[in-house]
C-alpha cells in the first residue's frame, strides 16, 4: 500500500539510505544529509512516499517567493517505484497552483521526466541542472602558508567548529561581485549547535573527514565536510568555507585536494562538490576549477508555463 505525507524528523536516516541505494538517480546521500541537518527540507516543503511502511521517494517543494519567480519541483524514486513518482508529482502540483513550475529530474530517471512530460512539461531552453562539479580521487601535494594545517575537527572542539563555519558564511562577508550590490550586513548563517549535532548524526558522517584549517595562532580558518559513501566509491564535499581574514590563501583549494586524497585512501574515484559556475556568485567554481575541478549535468530540468 503506498501513502505520501509530510516529511518528518524521524526519516532522515531513510532518505539517505535511498539516496545511497538510487545514486545517481538522486542527490548524493552525504549532501542530502546535509540538508536534512540543516532544515532545508521540512514538513512545510517535503513529502515522502511509503509503500508497506517503506520510505520509496520524496519530493521537495520550493517556491515561488521573492527570491524565485517560479516554484522548483525535485523528486526522487520514480524510477523505482513509478507509481510513488506520480504520486510525488501531484502532491507537487497541488501545492504550486497555476505557477510556473521547473522540474529536476535526475540523471537516469526516465521515468520521472515521463511522467512529467504527461503532466505538460517540456525541456526548457536550459534543459539541464548543475550546481555540481567533480574530479578524479587521486593523492595530491598539498600546498599551504607557512603556520596553517589541515586536520580533523577534535572532540570538545564543536563551538569553534560551528563559529568557523557561521563567520565563514556570514552573508555580507562573502565574495559577491560588485554587481549584486550591497548585502544586509545584520544577515547570519543559520548554522548553530543544534544544527552541526544533526549533521553528526547523518548517515555517512565521519569526524575524520569533518576537515578544519588551523591557522598559526590556533584559531580555524577554513572548514569542509567530506562525505564518503563506500557503496558508491565517490564523496561529496558540503560545505566548504573559509573565514573572511583568511581568504585569498589556498586554503579553499587545499580542502578541496585534501578530499581528494582522503576519498583515493579510501578505494574512491570521484570528488563532488555543490557548486557550478554562475553569473552571481561565481568565485568557488573558478576556484575550484584551478584544481582540476569541472562542471557536471546532474539531470534534466523540464519546464511548465504557468496557468
Amino acid at each position: 500500500m503506498l501513502d505520501v505525507r509530510p516529511l518528518r524528523p524521524g526519516d532522515a536516516r531513510s532518505l539517505e539510505a535511498l539516496a545511497q541505494r538510487l545514486w545517481p538517480k538522486s542527490p548524493h546521500p552525504g549532501g542530502l544529509g546535509w540538508q536534512l541537518a540543516t532544515e532545508e527540507f521540512t514538513s512545510e516543503n517535503a513529502a515522502v512516499a511509503r509503500r508497506d511502511g517503506e520510505v520509496v521517494g520524496w519530493a521537495v517543494v520550493e517556491g515561488p517567493d521573492a527570491l524565485r519567480s517560479l516554484a522548483t519541483v525535485s523528486a526522487v524514486g520514480a524510477s523505482d517505484d513509478p507509481e510513488a513518482g506520480a504520486a510525488l508529482l501531484d502532491w507537487a502540483l497541488a501545492r504550486t497552483g497555476d505557477a510556473a513550475v521547473e522540474l529536476l529530474a535526475f540523471q537516469g530517471d526516465t521515468v520521472l521526466r515521463d511522467l512529467a512530460e504527461k503532466a505538460g512539461f517540456a525541456l526548457g531552453k536550459d534543459n539541464t541542472f548543475g550546481e555540481w562539479m567533480s574530479r578524479d580521487a587521486t593523492e595530491e601535494e598539498i600546498h599551504l602558508p607557512d603556520g596553517y594545517r589541515i586536520r580533523a575537527v577534535r572532540e570538545g572542539e564543536e563551538e569553534a567548529r560551528v563559529e568557523c563555519h557561521r563567520t565563514a558564511w556570514k552573508p555580507s562577508d562573502l565574495p559577491w561581485p560588485e554587481r549584486v550590490g550591497t548585502v544586509n550586513p545584520d544577515l547570519t548563517s543559520r548554522f548553530s549547535r543544534e544544527r552541526y549535532d544533526n549533521t553528526r548524526a547523518a548517515l555517512l558522517y565521519d569526524r575524520e573527514l569533518d576537515l578544519v584549517v588551523e591557522a598559526p595562532g590556533g584559531s580555524l580558518a577554513a572548514c569542509c565536510v567530506v562525505w564518503w559513501d563506500p557503496e558508491n566509491r565517490c564523496s561529496e564535499i558540503e560545505p566548504l568555507g573559509v573565514v573572511p581574514a583568511h581568504r585569498r590563501r589556498g586554503l579553499a583549494v587545499a580542502l578541496a585536494l585534501t578530499a581528494c586524497a582522503l576519498t583515493a585512501r579510501r578505494g574512491g574515484d570521484r570528488v563532488y562538490i555543490n557548486t557550478t559556475p554562475n553569473e552571481a556568485y561565481p568565485t568557488p567554481a573558478m576556484t575550484y576549477a584551478t584544481v582540476g575541478y569541472t562542471p557536471l549535468d546532474r539531470g534534466t530540468a523540464l519546464l511548465r508555463p504557468a496557468r
